[in-house]
């Protein structure tokens, strides 16, 4: 699959168009609504002075009308605020596609003023909160930062989506996962690959609910929550039959039937007043969930409309055929919600508490919500953080020059598994248009990788580990073609000392090289990467510190790249190791420079660059 640039820049012609049609309709009615307004006060106060009540009649048609420009003008600005939105999303896809990593931070940032919002924003993007500084590969691979598989492929924008992408990223050889677990996210992918204008609508939809942090009120409301004490449901009923007293007083006593009215709203007050010990938890849940609430309903209703024929992507949208649905059961609590919201400005809640027992009302339908659906809300938000992790998967075929899907190892066997055939493959976050790809494969054994500073050793085996991430998301690998098996994944290459923990960079690579040593005797598949071994100790140590180590990984369920300077070591394994393949980069020389192909050719090089490097920077 390639990248189509073009459909997103007609996209952004559609959107531009849009938006000044819309930004052209919000100023009229935007008039219409000032004319409207002064025309209904004009009518009114000119009625009261001239004690003409066909004008109170008028001003009062004009006003109507006024609200009815003001609902129609609301929604001309809900369409301009989501273009906007969708504009950014869309933008970003051929930042993406152009490999433009500083176009990214821009529309991220866009519109911000305050130091700390740009921060966020940029964090969000970098997702650094998730960097793990001692994980098996996070640096190592470039999974989050400025420049970063994470910064490129992430579109989630819930914190659970992210949260959900990040782990795929992080932890992809999930226990137990089988093949058939990854050819379904395969399929779900591959249709939401052909959905590009459903993903940007649903990203252009979240962005709008910035649901940017976990709705934390609503699940531990959904978790925690209970139906309402009795005492209180007869308080409610007591404060809504209350009122049945007026026709019968009005019935019994003409002329003095009226003053039952004030006994009933001193009734309801004093029922308010002592519900305040029932109600409060449910009304302050009610004031912290609105907004992720109404975000998270239309995301499901956008889902229930996509017409998905993925069995996995209806599955994660419908849930459980004894549940109620994820829609349905947020249809009903955001009109809950909506029923709390009248009470927003204290004022106006004192008044209809006074007339109904409002905070009653809204509580016990809170209850039963959190009764009857509450417990299955978890299962909705997962399902959402599963469906924008298979997003950010897709993200790979939409942007990339060429990608494909990978094929699996069918066996469990440990063996079986060590293994990884890649045609054609590129590192992701190289620039788009001169990248060099290169074929490279490693069955049960070890690939020695040799060549001068700077020719491209550390970038391939970086290549071949993103690649081995990508492939255990369920998305495509830019590849024109991958087979690999589900193997653990570990390196040894951003290797940093540590003042605060007294570690040199010797012994803080030791440390990495013998965390993957001990995964060696798990007797489970893995793969190594291992760059420049041992490089902060002498000469002779480093070798045979380095053979030592090729001896313990040399088993049938591990496979694995390293690169070397070190021909003495190369010489040895010759003579020892049978499992070991050699591979190299060169370059050629001219009177103005160094020029390196990039390509990965079989055999041994022994080429040194140094010198020549020092010369060019006047070190001789």
């Amino acid at each position: 699959m390639k990248a189509d640039l073009k459909f997103y820049e007609q996209k952004e012609k559609v959107i531009i168009a849009g938006l000044a049609k819309y930004g052209r309709q919000s100023g009229i009615f935007s008039f219409m609504r000032l004319i409207s307004f002064v025309c209904s006060v004009v009518l009114i106060i000119w009625g009261y002075a001239g004690h003409m009540p066909v004008l109170y009649y008028a001003g009062a048609a004009v006003f109507i009308l006024f609200v009815v420009l003001c609902i129609i003008h609301g929604g001309i600005i809900e369409k301009v605020n989501y273009l906007n939105e969708l504009s950014k999303v869309n933008v970003s896809y051929i930042a993406r596609i152009n490999g433009d990593f500083s176009g990214l931070r821009n529309i991220a940032v866009k519109g911000l003023k305050r130091a700390e919002d740009i921060g966020l924003a940029k964090n969000r993007l970098y997702g650094r909160e998730f960097d793990e500084p001692d994980h098996a590969y996070c640096a190592d691979l470039d999974l989050f930062g400025k420049k970063s598989l994470f910064s490129l492929l992430n579109v989630s924008e819930t914190s659970f989506g992210r949260r959900k992408f990040a782990e795929s990223l992080l932890r992809p050889h999930v226990s137990g996962i089988t093949v058939e677990d990854l050819k379904a996210k395969q399929e779900a992918v591959a249709e939401l690959c052909s959905r590009p204008d459903f993903l940007m609508d649903y990203q252009a939809t979240a962005r709008l609910g910035k649901m940017t942090r976990d709705p934390k009120i609503l699940l531990d409301f959904a978790k925690n929550g209970s139906k309402t004490k009795t005492a209180a449901n007869v308080l409610a009923i007591l404060g809504c039959a209350i009122w049945l007293c007026v026709p019968v007083a009005l019935i019994a006593s003409p002329d003095h039937g009226t003053a039952s009215i004030p006994v009933c709203l001193i009734v309801n007050l004093i029922i308010w007043v002592i519900g305040r010990n029932f109600n409060d938890g449910y009304i302050k849940a009610c004031e912290g969930m609105p907004m992720q609430v109404k975000t998270m309903l239309k995301l499901y209703a956008l889902l229930e409309k996509s017409g998905f024929e993925n069995e996995l992507l209806r599955t994660l949208v419908r849930g459980d055929e004894k549940s109620k649905g994820a829609y349905g059961s947020l249809k009903e609590l955001d009109s809950v919600l909506r029923l709390a919201a009248l009470r927003s400005q204290p004022l106006f809640a004192f008044i209809l508490n006074l007339i109904i027992p409002l905070d009653y009302i809204i509580s016990f339908l809170m209850g039963n919500w959190a009764v009857k659906c509450g417990r299955e809300l978890p299962y909705y938000i997962d399902s959402l953080a599963e469906l924008e992790s298979l997003m950010c998967a897709a993200q790979t075929g939409l942007v990339l020059p060429e990608s494909s899907f990978p094929e699996f190892v069918e066996s469990d066997d440990a063996s079986e598994n060590a293994y990884f055939e890649g045609e054609n493959i590129v590192h992701p976050l190289l620039d788009h248009i001169n990248a060099v790809s290169n074929s490279v494969t490693i069955d049960k054994d070890i690939a020695i990788i040799t060549g001068s500073n700077m020719s491209g050793k550390t970038t391939l085996i970086r290549t071949v580990g993103v690649c081995t991430v990508l492939a255990m998301t369920g998305g495509m690998v830019p590849a024109s073609r991958l087979r690999l098996g589900r193997m653990r994944i570990m390196s040894s290459m951003r290797i940093v000392d540590s003042l605060e923990e007294n570690m040199s960079t010797f012994k803080a690579e030791l440390l990495r090289i013998s965390g993957i040593v001990s995964a060696a005797g798990e007797n489970r598949p893995l793969l190594f990467l291992i760059d420049e071994i041992f490089r902060g100790t002498n000469s002779d140590d480093r070798t045979e510190g380095a053979l030592t180590v090729l001896k313990k990984l040399s088993r049938p369920y591990i496979c694995g790249l390293m690169t070397t300077h070190d021909y003495a070591m190369i010489d040895k394994t010759e003579e020892s190791f049978g499992n070991i393949r050699y591979y190299h980069f060169s370059e050629t020389y001219t009177d103005t420079g160094i020029t390196f192909d990039y390509k990965l050719t079989s055999g041994i090089s022994r080429q040194s660059n140094a010198k020549y490097l020092m010369k060019l920077v006047g070190i001789e």
